[in-house]
């Protein structure tokens, strides 16, 4: 067999999963993907595209996540992985380099046909294709980054289309496995360079789209009988460095939903961000930093390792808010002025002079050459020099940001991050008692069903 046969083959014949810290990773990751969708379901931008639906209209028999709406299923995935990372608030994985439930479940659920009576999914199938899922993009990721992100590539997109296939095709058992992969390969793009605008977070919705459409068409006939990890034209060897860093000799013994596992987040910017946010607030908290005026600080050093690991966060000098969320200097000057890092700072309205003035004292440096934390991702850290114009040099170091899976946030913290979307707490519980359920194999269908009106 080819790679790209070796690949579908492991996909087809996994058996659903049942091992405990499996699905229990599963459900954390369902859990912060509706936390995520719902806080957004209000957004300007969310309305925007709502309303460019409805003008398209179609077939209605997919759920739009907290709307009390259907769409079409290719509707209902671009709009889902849109609002789902609307916010930037959603998971993210360290060898993806990029946002996977946004994806991959906005594709699955998208594929649910809540027009059909006869239509019977079991949870535990759903479950499994979502680990899936996560598996392939991880593995994509791993194999072809940091060059494939550092070079321009968006990760959430390029790799997610492919990863929400397989999870689809997974479900359903489809027989044509092998060719959606190259199908949905072959729809593969996004730059970076839209980090900041509306669109990055349209790149997750495409991703979900390309799913759905690459089964539809195979669905309606359409073939596309081609290796997609090909030698020498397929998706590793354009996108990557070629097959030679694929390794599929793991599969099924340590999911990528484990571990590394999924990065959960309780702020609205980049997790590259995280860092800086975390080492900002240590610094402010810090009693021996008297900070009464941005006169005082003569500037600031902020240090990244390895180099271009700062490579999300490409706005050294912001305008707008929104473009914040990938600015350390922004995120820093927010913590350092004792400003809250709620989704307000992060909107679309221009940044103020004084947060403007501080961050025009700060510069990126990448020579460190300190030994990081074993458990660092990727060996990664950052180190913040405050110097003052007393001579005084306050410094900050962070190795595992809080949020990432070596440092998690608590399952009551989680918890309350899925109320404050919901803002109803006979509600929240509710949800959350049927999440926990689709470990015993409840009908998905019927799940998504009693949300229609509800959520």
């Amino acid at each position: 067999m080819n790679l790209g046969q070796q690949l579908s083959f492991l996909i087809k014949n996994t058996s659903i999963i049942s091992d405990p810290q499996v699905i229990d990773c599963a459900i954390k990751g369902i859990i912060d993907y509706f936390a995520c969708s719902l806080q957004a379901c209000q957004e300007d931008d969310v309305h925007k595209l709502l309303a460019w639906i409805a003008d398209e209209g179609g077939n209605t028999r997919a759920l739009l996540i907290g709307q009390k709406k259907l769409a079409t299923a290719r509707q209902a995935a671009l709009f889902n992985g849109f609002q789902a990372h609307c916010l930037d608030y959603d998971d993210v994985h360290s060898d993806v380099r990029g946002h996977p439930s946004a994806v991959i479940l906005s594709a699955l659920i998208a594929s649910v046909r809540l027009d059909s009576i006869e239509q019977k999914i079991d949870s535990r199938r759903f479950l499994t294709a979502y680990v899936i899922g996560i598996e392939v993009m991880a593995l994509l990721g791993k194999s072809v980054n940091p060059q494939h992100y550092e070079k321009g590539w968006h990760a959430t997109i390029t790799l997610g289309g492919i990863a929400a296939t397989a999870a689809i095709c997974y479900l359903y058992d489809e027989p044509f496995l092998s060719q959606a992969l190259t199908l949905a390969a072959t729809q593969a793009s996004g730059m970076r360079l839209l980090m900041g605008t509306p669109i990055k977070f349209l790149h997750a919705g495409l991703a979900a789209q390309h799913a759905v459409q690459s089964v539809e068409w195979l669905r309606a006939g359409i073939h596309a009988d081609q290796d997609f990890l090909d030698d020498k034209l397929g998706f590793l060897a354009i996108y990557g460095q070629g097959n030679t860093h694929f390794d599929l000799s793991h599969w099924g013994k340590t999911w990528k939903i484990v571990d590394p596992g999924l990065w959960f987040k309780n702020y609205s910017y980049c997790s590259a961000a995280a860092y800086i946010a975390d080492a900002g607030q240590l610094l402010y908290q810090n009693l021996s930093f008297e900070f009464d005026n941005i006169n005082n600080i003569n500037n600031i050093v902020i240090y990244f390792a390895p180099p271009n690991s700062d490579a999300a966060l490409i706005y050294k000098t912001p305008s707008l808010a929104q473009q914040g969320r990938f600015s350390a200097e922004y995120v820093l000057a927010l913590t350092l002025l004792g400003l809250p890092l709620g989704f307000e700072q992060f909107s679309s309205q221009p940044i103020s002079n004084a947060i403007k003035q501080l961050m025009q004292k700060m510069k990126r440096s990448y020579q460190t050459h300190l030994t990081p934390h074993p458990e660092a991702y990727n060996g990664r850290y950052v180190i913040i020099d405050i110097f003052l114009k007393n001579g005084k040099k306050i410094s900050q170091r962070i190795d595992i940001p809080k949020g990432s899976p070596k440092n998690p946030y608590s399952q009551t913290e989680m918890s309350l991050k899925l109320h404050s979307a919901i803002k109803d707490q006979a509600k929240t519980e509710q949800l959350l008692t049927d999440i926990h359920k689709l470990a015993k194999g409840l009908d998905i269908r019927q799940f998504l069903l009693s949300y229609l009106f509800t959520l």
